[in-house]
């Protein structure tokens, strides 16, 4: 992929920061299809329980993918 003549430069950290996101995401991924197995399963409660986990685990994200944008000076 090539990047557009008017992107913005990203430093090292930002990269980093970015990449470990992209690994918690999935994780999230992997949680989810785990809950899903479980519908399947008929076990509702268990997957009620990992959906909670789930809905934490996506704060934390999205917690992360903020301070990466505010040190980056994305303020958005």
């Amino acid at each position: 992929m090539v990047a557009p003549k008017n992107s913005i430069h990203v430093s090292g950290d930002e990269l980093l920061a970015r990449a470990k996101l992209c690994a918690k995401l999935l994780e999230v991924v992997d949680e989810i299809t785990t809950a899903s197995g479980l519908i399947s399963e008929g076990k509702y409660w268990d997957s009620y329980k990992l959906t909670s986990k789930i809905e934490f685990m996506v704060a934390e994200v999205s917690a992360d993918l903020h301070g990466i944008d505010l040190a980056a000076g994305n303020q958005s």
